[in-house]
């Protein structure tokens, strides 16, 4: 199956940013996981955190949403400590935001939504600090 959803990745500081257009299915998914993967693995062990930009509808077919959940729950095992949501130009931001808080919520996740990076950054550098 071919792939559906685009994600652009940087790792700034303990802030791995995502920022993709979805809706996303699950090779999109395994995709971005892989280059994720690379991109932490440069970085020091400890806390760290995701701000997701997500332009579009926010939304994953359900096999993918499957796989988000359990790649959270195995990055939590390896540091990962809150994800921040902004979305931007969703026909249905309501909805996106509650799928996205059904998935954070299964892979046991803290996670807020946000209209803008800096806000996310202010919440989330704290809950990186050791």
């Amino acid at each position: 199956m071919k792939d559906h959803g685009v994600f652009n990745l940087a790792l700034e500081n303990n802030i791995l940013i995502v920022e993709g257009r979805g809706p996303w299915n699950e090779e999109a998914l395994k995709i971005s996981f892989a280059n994720a993967k690379m991109m932490l693995q440069l970085k020091k062990r400890g806390k760290w955190g995701i701000i997701a930009i997500m332009y579009g509808e926010p939304v994953h077919t359900p096999d993918a949403a499957e796989l988000l959940i359990e790649q959270i729950k195995y990055e939590k095992t390896h540091g990962r400590t809150a994800t921040a949501f902004i979305l931007t130009e969703s026909n249905s931001p309501e909805l996106g935001k509650r799928h996205l808080a059904d998935l954070c919520v299964k892979a046991d996740e803290t996670f807020q939504f946000f209209n803008n990076v800096t806000d996310a950054e202010t919440w989330m550098i704290p809950l990186l600090s050791d």
